[in-house]
């Protein structure tokens, strides 16, 4: 096309696209999509001359190759269940934060033939990118010694559970994860201590309360279960715990149970753990003939700020108040924790008695000989909470004098998932290290309600015991039986128990599993192997009626080896009460125990 007259036109400008670092990733992208990455032709190897360039263009194929590895699955954060119960996959030597979901024989075999193709494809296309500049052993010039070096490092195989030692390899342990909590002397939002400040109730449902109006604002999670109470309140046509102090207080915890299902009804699902403190737990006047719920009214405990009282009413002021304000300040304390910190772990003993420790008769005894100095009471109250299950059947095998065995079985009968399974470790630590003379324990975990959570019990029977007790040649072994007591001793599988714990069992009650009162066949079963049985209980209003029932349904003469008494070894706790929380506002694991022979 001829050039029109008067039109200027300039000669074309010539970039350096070499330079341009757009250009040359779109080139270097061009490059990938014609070329497989495991071929490099030799033009691309003269034009990576730098040895500099020639480990980014290896580090940029390894990324690449890496992504289009067929079959790759990315490692996942393992899903959390339903409860707040989760399982882990932790190191036993290592106390990391770090969840990783526990591979199945099949995923391990079928990772290691991707990670042993990736290393073959790693160590040709190395040999082809370098050809003749990887000279393995000359080392005739630094830039050669660092690529003989670097071909040496792509060429390893990277590390596996197989190649590791045995002090290093990564065990399997189930840990509860605690979910949050709702206390009304803590922000709703940030969790922070409103004990001694001005407190900010919800300006639509007054329940929950903040440090700030724009904390207020800005709890978005609350807004559903908010608008729910308020509709709930409308249609009942007063607040929710208007002229409440005309209920008993069984009548009080049944209308509670009623305002969850209506404002469930409202908000057109379940309520969390979360939500139903807001109504289990409210904060209104500690006199049960008053319930005061207008917070204007109130005064707080300048202690804890979670028990109330009328302003002009004194004799509303309980002095019962004051035995429970510090298991208040406690139980605070570790909420607190958990909102910033995650769950509270406690130091653990590693240290192996030689010698029983008859002369120990209470859990502090038995922390300081185990070299457990724990100053701080949240620590040492959470430390107590995973001692006390191998604790308390230590006590009741020493008041059976059974404790010389070199082979021990305990049969856990009701267990949960997340308290006598939490931290399998706690059996070896503070079972199998007070004994000396014991070789083997044998740890069964039986009930229904056992596994709710789909958790792989054949991962868990992989923790393995410390490197002084495997040298000793002394082991637990766990079993988990899913099902009632009853029908597991039935079972082929059954293994003849030398202690049976009834763990806060509640067998007074006459409701249990799928509403059907199961604990009649299952305390004859435990008692026809006639051995010592161990019974706890929350409270000390709980364990008579458990002494009564289990009575009741003997066929034989019963040894009282211990009546109902305070267990030493309890765990020191605080978790709240609603059952009976007109009596006692918090609960203890383990807290009264009697044992039977």
């Amino acid at each position: 096309m001829q050039q029109q007259k008067g039109e200027i036109r300039k000669n074309p400008r010539h970039r350096n696209r070499s330079k341009n670092k757009c250009n040359q990733v779109s080139k270097q992208k061009d490059i990938t999509e014609e070329v497989p990455t495991s071929v490099v032709t030799t033009q691309e190897a003269q034009t990576v001359s730098d040895p500099i360039r020639l480990i980014q263009e290896l580090l940029r194929r390894k990324l690449l190759a890496k992504r289009a590895v067929p079959g790759a699955v990315p490692i996942s954060r393992e899903h959390e269940p339903a409860g707040s119960h989760q399982a882990t996959a932790m190191p036993s030597k290592q106390a990391k934060e770090y969840e990783r979901k526990p591979k199945t024989p099949a995923a391990a075999s079928s990772s290691a033939k991707q990670s042993k193709d990736f290393r073959g494809y790693e160590v040709n296309d190395m040999l082809k990118s370098f050809g003749s500049r990887l000279q393995k052993g000359d080392g005739e010039s630094p830039t050669d010694a660092m690529l003989s070096n670097l071909g040496k490092l792509f060429s390893q195989a990277p590390l596996s559970d197989v190649d590791s030692s045995d002090d290093e390899a990564e065990y399997i342990e189930y840990i509860y994860k605690p979910r949050k909590y709702f206390m009304a002397s803590l922000c709703n939002l940030c969790a922070a201590d409103l004990c001694g400040l001005s407190s900010l109730p919800c300006t639509r449902c007054g329940l929950s309360y903040y440090c700030s109006n724009s904390h207020m604002r800005e709890d978005q999670e609350h807004r559903q279960l908010c608008y729910s109470l308020r509709q709930a309140m409308d249609h009942n046509g007063h607040e929710m715990f208007y002229k409440c102090g005309a209920f008993s207080a069984e009548q009080f915890r049944s209308y509670r149970i009623v305002c969850i299902r209506q404002v469930e009804k409202e908000i057109n699902r379940a309520l969390s753990p979360t939500e139903q403190e807001v109504l289990l737990f409210p904060l209104i006047c500690g006199d049960h003939k008053c319930r005061e719920y207008r917070f204007r009214r109130l005064q707080l405990c300048g202690g804890c700020g979670e028990f109330a009282s009328c302003r002009d009413k004194p004799d509303h002021r309980s002095p019962e108040h004051a035995k429970w304000c510090g298991s208040y300040r406690l139980f605070k304390a570790f909420v607190m924790f958990q909102a910033n910190f995650g769950r509270l772990e406690p130091s653990l003993p590693n240290k192996v008695l030689q010698e029983l420790p008859m002369a120990c008769c209470n859990s502090r005894q038995i922390m300081n000989i185990l070299s457990l100095n724990v100053v701080d009471e949240c620590e040492y109250a959470a430390l107590t909470q995973v001692s006390t299950g191998p604790l308390t059947a230590w006590f009741a095998l020493k008041l059976c004098e059974r404790l010389r065995s070199c082979e021990l079985t305990l049969h856990l009968i009701g267990a949960e998932i997340e308290f006598e399974v939490d931290m399998l470790q706690k059996w070896e630590l503070f079972f199998l290290h007070i004994m000396p003379a014991l070789k083997c324990l044998n740890v069964v975990f039986v009930g229904p309600e056992l596994n709710p959570n789909n958790i792989s019990f054949e991962q868990l029977k992989k923790i393995k015991c410390c490197r002084l007790c495997r040298k000793a040649q002394r082991k637990v072994n766990y079993f988990f039986e899913n099902s009632l007591y009853h029908v597991y001793c039935r079972e082929p599988q059954f293994l003849q128990p030398d202690l049976v714990c009834f763990y806060n069992a509640g067998l007074y009650r006459s409701t249990g599993y799928a509403l059907e009162d199961t604990w009649p066949d299952t305390i004859k079963s435990s008692l026809n192997l006639k051995c010592p049985i161990v019974v706890t209980s929350y409270t000390k209003y709980e364990a008579p009626l458990d002494m009564a029932k289990f009575v009741g349904q003997s066929n034989r003469h019963l040894n009282v080896v211990l009546p109902p008494t305070t267990n030493p070894f309890s765990s020191e706790k605080p978790e709240r009460n609603f059952i009976s929380d007109n009596e006692a506002p918090f609960i203890f694991k383990n807290f009264y125990c009697f044992v039977v022979e």
